[in-house]
């Protein structure tokens, strides 16, 4: 073959595909060696096939064809991400055609193929998802895990083309891959994906509903246990339910996981812009504006004075200014103390009790529990949200209890329970707020997931359990 070749670029070309027809790396660098730019002006076309595309798209492949494709990709790598006339890149062709072991060989050389899109804006990841290519598509997601937030240009993501096309099993393994990753975000990414409509509104609880066989009942029956929003409506305002067959087994597997369409329509988010700004809804604001704008170093070092304030004040309630009524360990009389080494005769009821008369430790116990709120809402505001996040806001909130707590045991004079009462209800509700923020303050740039927050946010409002909204203006 080589002692025949013309010296013609065109006759160069033909001689390389047909090197790539048979697997013949010898070959390709004698044409090399004869046009040393072939490749680059092969490159040089937008859309063309490439000889990896043909090496991809051979009928039966041998070792030799596999060979010469990992050899071209070493050459020229950007021929593994150029399209055809046709709208494929090679890892398509060779998914098309069954050659896993071509794909996988793609696939550890350049992960990011998993994301290549095609035509229609079709991933390797959306390939093997239509066809049920369960173990190709377990292998993409684990060595390309952001290939999952891929869509086409229909707004579809991989769990809408698994069930589209009644792929049970490859939704499993999609649903499993979700609820088992640990990557940065995944929390907040398996309810994105779950949720994420298509260009005409629909979830895949929307999709699976619309089936009318037993392929979209197992998967509505898989769907109902995961975090998909169960009442979420289209861009036609129906739901699930109402997609569902009126007397098929759909609808009363949606029934039976309270997803019926008999509810109340929430605020879209224009209505929400349009709406008087609340009183929380200040706060949020002036929060989350706070947090967004300090300084990596200058959120550290508030931390460290809002942390030694918090200590400084707790341990004021530990030592009291002048100190505590005790009880004298040399002493056998329970009601006898020693103060300043002096024996004084002090009633049982007072025993562990503050020395400042019952006006000096009223204006201690109000700065002291100012100061102390102040910087542990300072703590929870520049702590990063997250579930971590969540975990020490529920540790600092028993913290202030057993401040509360301390405080009022030490107290010189009597008080009503419902005064203790009313300063853990007061704290609660302070808590129950920040923990309402931070999942606002924690959201990402989706509109999905900030639409549905809002909806949330907006019902918790009006149930607040301290401030009525409708009896507040600031204006």
């Amino acid at each position: 073959m080589t002692s025949n070749m013309n010296t013609t670029s065109e006759d160069h070309r033909v001689n390389l595909y047909r090197a790539a027809l048979e697997g013949d790396i010898n070959c390709l660098y004698t044409v090399i060696q004869l046009n040393p730019h072939v490749l680059e002006e092969i490159d040089s076309i937008p859309f063309v096939q490439t000889p990896l595309h043909v090496a991809a798209s051979v009928e039966n492949l041998l070792v030799e064809h596999l060979q010469f494709s990992i050899e071209i990709m070493r050459l020229k790598p950007s021929f593994a991400g150029k399209l055809n006339p046709e709208g494929y890149t090679p890892i398509h062709l060779a998914l098309q055609r069954g050659h896993d072991k071509m794909v996988l060989r793609f696939i550890s050389i350049n992960k990011d193929l998993v994301r290549a899109k095609g035509k229609e804006g079709y991933t390797p990841l959306h390939f093997a998802t239509e066809k049920g290519k369960i173990d190709l598509l377990a292998e993409f997601l684990r060595v390309c895990p952001d290939s999952i937030e891929d869509v086409t240009i229909r707004n579809e993501t991989a769990l809408h083309i698994a069930v589209k096309h009644g792929n049970y099993e490859a939704l499993q393994v999609l649903l499993g891959w979700l609820m088992r990753t640990f990557k940065t975000g995944a929390r907040q990414l398996e309810k994105t994906i779950l949720n994420w409509k298509d260009e005409e509104g629909n979830t895949i609880l929307h999709a699976a509903s619309s089936r009318q066989d037993d392929s979209g009942v197992r998967m509505v029956r898989l769907l109902v246990k995961t975090k998909v929003d169960l009442k979420a409506k289209n861009f036609e305002e129906r739901s699930a339910f109402d997609m569902a067959e009126p007397d098929g087994e759909i609808r009363s597997i949606l029934v039976g996981a309270n997803a019926n369409s008999s509810v109340t329509d929430v605020a879209t988010y224009a209505e929400l812009l349009k709406s008087k700004m609340t009183f929380i809804g200040r706060i949020s604001i002036f929060i989350s504006r706070i947090k967004r704008d300090i300084t990596e170093d200058q959120r550290n070092a508030y931390l460290i004075i809002a942390a030694l304030i918090a200590t400084a004040t707790y341990q004021s309630v530990l030592s009291p200014p002048g100190g505590l009524f005790q009880a004298s360990v040399g002493d056998n009389i329970a009601n006898t103390t020693s103060l300043n080494s002096t024996s004084i005769a002090i009633p049982m009821d007072l025993l562990g009790t503050s020395i400042l008369t019952g006006p000096e430790f009223f204006f201690f116990l109000i700065y002291s529990i100012i100061s102390f709120l102040a910087s542990t809402m300072i703590i929870i505001i520049l702590t990063p949200a997250g579930i971590v996040d969540r975990m020490m806001l529920m540790s600092i909130f028993w913290f202030l209890i057993s401040y509360v707590f301390s405080l009022l045991l030490i107290s010189p004079i009597p008080v009503n329970p419902l005064v203790g009462f009313a300063i853990v209800l007061l704290t609660l509700s302070i808590f129950l707020s920040m923990r309402k923020l931070f999942q606002l303050l924690e959201l990402n740039n989706n509109k999905e997931v900030i639409y549905g927050a809002l909806d949330d946010w907006v019902a918790w409002e009006k149930n607040f359990p301290i401030i009525v909204e409708n009896n507040i203006n600031l204006s």
